[in-house]
């Protein structure tokens, strides 16, 4: 350090290169010519001192890299093409696990596309190079952002409880690319793969070359998710009853019990569970439509053997298929067609637990 300038609203401490060696930034190059004689002065933005903004500046030399180039040099305190140092964006990319971009954002002072840069950088760098060596059992899910539009696919290690691989898409053509990148050896050593009921991941795991060996177990996570959706399809038909419906305001009221209806029952505030009673002592289809989400989702909630599993599961498909209501029929075709990979979920101990608690690679 040679310098440290106190302003208003931040502080700028220059530092000296002590290094003889300049270093290419993309590569591991050295060499002890200089380009040319002219200094690059360069600022990067440091970890904040209290309410002052900090900044390191330094004169650069320039290189001439035989693969990228001239290049100005390397410093070991940033990342390359950064203007923040290391320690600022490695805060950045452990935040961007715990809490939400927006409130990122708004904590560390930078824009929206910044943070985004940041987190990209810190991933590229932080990768462990041996976090596709050893994949044994795995899951794979899609995780939406901007409420859906986009998705990525993930691909966890099960043993360790991390995320080991992901990309934008959520297509067969997406985990192809993970598979692609294990290689053959890789992909055909793994024995077991959660997964949802989709076809998309089942038909990638099932080339040739893929997970051709691997037992395919479908998360029962998803298959309870299977009936909370047909709910919502029953209640949602219920609610377009109601608005044909002389009293405009039974719709109205109606529309509160979504979520009475779709929450765990223990998930309830007191208004959602007076909300739920009403609607036992009314009856009828949303109430049997309840009655079997409910059901269902006892079937996986308890340490239940597969063979237990099985005889529950056919219970509730007979039960769904003579329900009268369409969207359980689907679920209890859908149920019975992917039988054996929910059982073998059950029978492995394997779920896709992960997509909510993972958050290190």
């Amino acid at each position: 350090m040679s310098e440290v300038d106190f302003q208003p609203a931040k502080v700028v401490v220059t530092v000296r290169l002590t290094a003889r060696r300049l270093r290419c930034p993309r590569c591991e190059f050295t060499t002890n010519a200089r380009y040319d004689s002219r200094p690059v002065s360069s600022t990067w933005r440091h970890l904040d001192l209290a309410a002052w903004r900090l900044e390191i500046r330094a004169d650069l030399r320039r290189l001439d890299c035989p693969t990228h180039g001239v290049r100005t040099e390397g410093v070991p305190f940033a990342r390359p093409g950064s203007r923040f140092t290391r320690d600022f964006e490695d805060l950045v990319g452990w935040l961007a696990t715990s809490m939400d971009k927006s409130a990122l954002r708004r904590l560390m002072r930078i824009d929206w596309d910044t943070t985004g840069r940041i987190i990209e950088r810190v991933i590229e760098t932080g990768l462990d190079p041996r976090r596709l060596d050893d994949l044994f059992v795995i899951g794979v899910d899609e995780v939406s952002w901007r409420r859906g539009h986009s998705y990525l696919t993930m691909v966890s290690n099960n043993a360790t409880g991390k995320f080991v691989w992901g990309q934008p898409g959520k297509d067969t053509a997406t985990l192809d690319c993970f598979f692609d990148e294990l290689g053959k050896e890789g992909s055909e050593a793994i024995q077991a793969i959660s997964m949802d009921m989709g076809p998309a991941y089942d038909k990638s795991a099932r080339k040739p070359g893929h997970a051709t060996n691997a037992i395919i177990c479908y998360d029962p996570f998803h298959v309870v998710q299977l009936a909370t959706a047909a709910l919502d399809k029953v209640r949602r038909q219920v609610w377009q009853e109601l608005r044909q419906l002389p009293d405009k305001d039974a719709a109205r009221r109606f529309k509160g019990a979504r979520w009475a209806l779709l929450k765990n029952p223990g998930d309830l505030t007191d208004d959602q569970a007076a909300t739920l009673r009403k609607l036992k002592r009314k009856g009828g289809q949303l109430w049997r439509a309840y009655a079997l989400k409910e059901a269902l989702r006892a079937v996986f909630a308890g340490d239940l053997s597969d063979t237990e599993v099985g005889m529950l599961l056919d219970r509730f498909c007979s039960r769904a298929s003579r329900s009268g209501l369409k969207p359980f029929v689907t679920v209890a075709q859908t149920i019975r067609k992917r039988r054996s990979g929910i059982l073998a979920a059950v029978r492995l101990g394997i779920n896709n637990e992960w997509s909510s608690h993972c958050t290190s690679w």
